[in-house]
């Protein structure tokens, strides 16, 4: 997906699709890794799960997150050195 340039008005990256009815679907739109899906969906539920809390969120989101800047670095390294 293309990236969109902002001059700080309303853009069209924060569109939803009509089909949307649920996070999976915006997840698959926007062709989240897994990490980034996982990030995604702690941030929208932050605190509301049953039985976690908001700390368990935060540490589930830095724990993808951490994962996810590994994982570019990796494939960072590999189009550098092949």
């Amino acid at each position: 997906m293309a990236t969109v340039k902002s001059d700080g008005g309303s853009t069209s990256y924060y569109n939803i699709p009509e089909y949307a009815t649920d996070l999976q679907d915006l997840i698959e739109y926007k062709r989240m890794e897994f990490g980034i899906g996982n990030i995604f969906k702690a941030c929208y539920r932050f605190g509301g799960k049953d039985g976690t809390s908001k700390r368990y969120d935060l540490n589930k989101i830095i724990f993808f997150a951490k994962r996810e800047l590994a994982r570019m670095d990796r494939d960072e390294d590999a189009v550098i050195s092949p």
